[in-house]
């Protein structure tokens, strides 16, 4: 066994705090999120345990706490891409409220652009639950397949390169699909907002959201109050350019007020 921890290889007990927090950075270092699942099988160490070695190391600048988890802080994360499976898990319940949120607002038979991410997928289970006809766009696979189990959801997946490691599709073939979209409603997420910005770690995601932003009427951006932190690599939008923020409470004040300083109209949901 290395060093490092880079895989969720099941450790033995006995480490001393010092040790088993050092294995969670180095654990962040190479996923850039982590939840507390993972590191429960880790680690092999009880949850209210982790949950004190994550708090100490929030207190310490190291990571940034989430609902149920971890991201790695501004340092070195900019161009870091949280796993997958980890986004996952991390706010789960915030996600589903802020999706269910959205789903809510939706009309029978619009026309829905369905950006990929974790809360948009949510959306999209919410939708599928309340079973109305819509007529829906998107660029991610896993949506694509909850949107087409429900009969009355006439869904069109725009082609293109599928991103490694998700379930994503990206490139030109997106961009020129989106260009000939005239959508009522865009659900949009994000990497991170901050300081009137959305951000992205990678170019081409950023692409994908700037060209459904310009095919949409209404935008709509979903993101927990996790989002809501150091700015990613690659700016993508202004936050003035979406009509609604959808959030969860424990969006901070200070970013309440500058959501609405900038005109935006701010949903906060409850868990």
């Amino acid at each position: 066994m290395t060093s490092k921890t880079t895989s969720l290889e099941v450790l033995q007990g006995g480490l001393l705090p010092a040790q088993r927090r050092q294995r969670i950075v180095e654990f962040l270092r190479s996923h850039g999120a982590v939840t507390l699942p993972q590191l429960e099988q880790a680690l092999a160490v009880s949850q209210s345990t982790l949950r004190r070695d994550l708090d100490g190391l929030a207190a310490d600048g190291v990571v940034e706490r989430t609902h149920g988890g971890a991201l790695l802080k501004q340092q070195g994360y900019s161009a870091f891409e949280p796993d997958a499976h980890a986004a996952t898990e991390l706010s789960p319940a915030e996600k589903r409220a802020i999706g269910m949120a959205a789903a809510a607002a939706l009309e029978p038979h619009q026309s829905v652009i369905f950006d990929s991410g974790t809360t948009v997928l949510e959306a999209a289970r919410a939708v599928v639950a309340r079973n109305i006809p819509l007529t829906a766009v998107t660029n991610d696979l896993a949506i694509a397949q909850v949107l087409g189990a429900a009969p009355g959801i006439q869904v069109h997946v725009l082609g293109g390169q599928l991103r490694p490691g998700f379930t994503t599709v990206l490139g030109p073939s997106v961009i020129e699909g989106a260009a000939a979209i005239s959508a009522d409603v865009l659900l949009c997420g994000a990497h991170a907002v901050n300081a009137g910005m959305l951000s992205e770690t990678s170019a081409e995601v950023a692409a994908v959201k700037r060209a459904f932003a310009q095919s949409a009427r209404v935008r709509r951006l979903l993101v927990d109050a996790s989002k809501f932190r150091a700015a990613a690599l690659m700016r993508v939008l202004p936050l003035r350019t979406f009509d609604q923020v959808l959030t969860d409470d424990a969006i901070s004040e200070a970013d309440v007020e500058q959501v609405r300083t900038l005109g935006v109209d701010l949903l906060r949901v409850k868990p």
